[in-house]
């Protein structure tokens, strides 16, 4: 997507929120992040493309439908939904998620002041790293909210803190610790350490955090890239776990399951970021279960995802 495409995908949705959604530019300019000047210029844009009809001539029409639908059902301050692409969905639906959840980040990354930004980790997170230009800031800070090594010691390769550091200059702390300890004493051990405390010290300082969504199942990424062992994760199916943000297990439900494995997870609390925006970045059919436990548990405050699993979110809400 060239920049052309994605201020024209912005046109549509201003266009959306415009003529359809009934908001004034005011409310428009809040929600896109631009100053209403912009909002003006992307309306005089949406009309010059011939966007604007009788309806929305455009894929971004149903995506901002289920965008509205999924921050009213959840109460979200806010829900990028990018189009699938019925030809090449998973290639083009991971880059457009990409682009969309680095525009977001950027808004962040765009202020002077200094701020602090923790981040979950998983593809999504990392490809969103990777689609922001450089930009310095080296007065910002970066954390990891989840450990970046596994059992067997290697490290994490879809942690985006070092390579968004690296883009923008600012600081970087990683926690030194797996996702799930061993046993009770060793992760009790590892979170009382000097190092470990600091940094999560660090991370209950951010302003916003910006995470992955993981699957529980076969394919799950904890199981996958060795965090979890396979009796580990037939315990988790078993106990009814269906997703997990940041290695802690969701239950359909949305409440963190109570097991061998919980009790050993090292990433930070969920719970800190109550009071603050924790956004969520994931898409794909596979991720709706783990997407909808997130959301029906209130875990989240704003969104980035795909058709695909809006629409399926949306057709299993409760």
């Amino acid at each position: 997507m060239d920049k052309f495409e994605r201020r024209l995908d912005q046109a549509a949705r201003t266009a959306w929120l415009s003529y359809v959604g009934g908001r004034t530019q005011d409310e428009i300019a809040a929600q896109l992040g631009v100053s209403r000047p912009g909002v003006q210029r992307l309306l005089a844009l949406a009309r010059q493309e011939g966007l604007v009809k009788v309806h929305i001539d455009h894929p971004i029409a149903s995506c901002m439908a289920l965008s509205e639908a999924l921050c009213e059902r959840y109460g979200l301050e806010f829900c990028d939904v990018v189009p699938a692409d019925p030809d090449d969905a998973s290639a083009n639906s991971a880059r457009y998620l990409a682009v969309a959840a680095a525009e977001r980040l950027s808004h962040y990354l765009n202020r002077t002041e200094p701020l602090t930004l923790s981040l979950g980790t998983g593809r999504a997170v990392r490809a969103m790293v990777e689609a922001l230009s450089r930009i310095d800031r080296p007065q910002h800070r970066f954390v990891s909210l989840v450990g970046n090594v596994a059992r067997d010691g290697s490290s994490n390769r879809y942690d985006g803190v070092m390579v968004l550091a690296d883009k923008t200059g600012g600081e970087r702390f990683l926690l030194p610790a797996p996702v799930v300890a061993d046993s009770l004493e060793e992760s009790d051990a590892l979170c009382r350490q000097r190092l470990y405390r600091s940094v999560a010290e660090v991370a209950r300082q951010a302003e916003a955090a910006f995470i992955g969504v993981g699957r529980i199942d076969r394919q799950a990424t904890l199981f996958q890239d060795h965090f979890i062992s396979e009796k580990e994760l037939e315990e988790l199916i078993s106990g009814g776990a269906v997703g997990e943000l940041l290695g802690w297990p969701l239950n359909r439900h949305g409440k963190v399951i109570d097991c061998s494995i919980t009790r050993r997870v090292t990433s930070l609390p969920l719970s800190i970021f109550r009071d603050r925006p924790l956004v969520a970045v994931a898409g794909g059919r596979d991720k709706g279960a783990a997407l909808s436990a997130a959301l029906r548990g209130g875990w989240l405050k704003g969104l980035v995802t795909d058709e695909g699993a809006a629409r399926l979110i949306v057709e299993s809400a409760d």
